[in-house]
């Protein structure tokens, strides 16, 4: 398909921008130079970036890990990655070489303009991570909205000859949250029921079971998950 890596003789190609994500730094949202791995996570940053950030924090800035009283030891250079980088973008090795041969000839031209770029490049690393910690909240937030809700799939039951007891949902499978009532979705299913199919039956009627135990009106279908479905379990009820 589109995008995919396709082997060419000996050589395999795909597109670049499929790779990004793997070879750019997050503290500075550029690609990565001199990379440096954090042993304990294998997260991938700048070493310029890495040791700035250790420099007041110890842990890792992507997923948080603790790195101890001496984080920098947790610190390993990577040349693979950095030689992976170098061979997918071999523009950004000249232009960095060039940048870097520039910014030496800055430094030794006059110490005040040096500081000046550096004070610079500081204001730019804390913006960056200012903006990197935004959107760790932002992700968290999804994180735990997402942690409190649950997939479920929504089935008639069968009679004794194996016939349904009620009319098949158009779309049984149903997002609800952790703090929903078995009730909510007996009010629920009363009305889909009447709307959908002109099926008649009162909210008294309306039962729900799984894995055969009857659901009692007042459980939440945190209760339900924690006392009948296991982790890889289908979440079904009929």
């Amino acid at each position: 398909g589109e995008g995919e890596a396709k082997l060419e003789g000996s050589d395999v190609v795909f597109q670049t921008k499929h790779m990004n994500q793997h070879l750019i730094c997050s503290l500075c949202m550029g690609y990565l130079r001199d990379a440096n791995t954090v042993t304990e996570c294998l997260h991938t940053f700048c070493k310029v970036c890495i040791y700035k950030h250790l420099a007041e924090y110890n842990f890792c800035p992507t997923c948080e890990v603790s790195l101890g009283p001496t984080p920098k030891d947790r610190i390993r250079s990577d040349r693979a990655m950095q030689n992976i980088v170098d061979k997918v973008l071999p523009h950004f090795a000249r232009e960095e070489a060039a940048a870097e041969k520039a910014y030496k000839g800055e430094a030794d031209a006059g110490k005040e303009r040096h500081s000046e770029s550096t004070a610079q490049s500081e204001a730019k690393r804390r913006k960056v991570m200012q903006s990197v910690k935004e959107k760790r909240k932002s992700n968290d937030k999804e994180a735990a909205s997402a942690a409190n809700r649950i997939c479920l799939s929504l089935f008639p039951a069968v009679d004794d000859k194996g016939e349904e007891l009620a009319p098949k949902l158009p779309q049984p499978y149903l997002r609800s949250s952790v703090d929903a009532t078995v009730k909510q979705y007996k009010v629920y299913l009363s009305r889909k029921l009447s709307e959908d199919h002109g099926f008649k039956a009162s909210i008294p009627q309306v039962e729900f079971y799984v894995k055969g135990n009857l659901l009692k009106n007042e459980m939440t279908f945190g209760d339900v998950w924690k006392q009948f479905w296991g982790v890889d379990d289908d979440h079904h009820m009929a």
